[in-house]
């Protein structure tokens, strides 16, 4: 949190905040988040969190879906 706050542009602290999320099955914050890093660099994180082990747990929920669909 405190590096966002320090920059919100900081796109690694946004996508690891989602990966954090996700792993604890918050999946509303998870994508919360990993909105906020698509939307900094979406080449880069829509491809990488359809991998992702950290999102293993929410992979199939819809929202998560349609947001890695993009």
């Amino acid at each position: 949190d405190k590096a966002i706050q320090l920059n919100s542009n900081y796109v690694l602290a946004w996508y690891n905040k989602a990966c954090c999320y996700a792993e604890q099955n918050n999946a509303d914050l998870a994508i919360e988040n990993l909105q906020q890093a698509i939307a900094l660099a979406p080449d880069r994180f829509i491809k990488l969190a359809k991998t992702d082990s950290s999102f293993d747990s929410i992979r199939e929920n819809p929202l998560f879906k349609q947001l890695v669909s993009e």
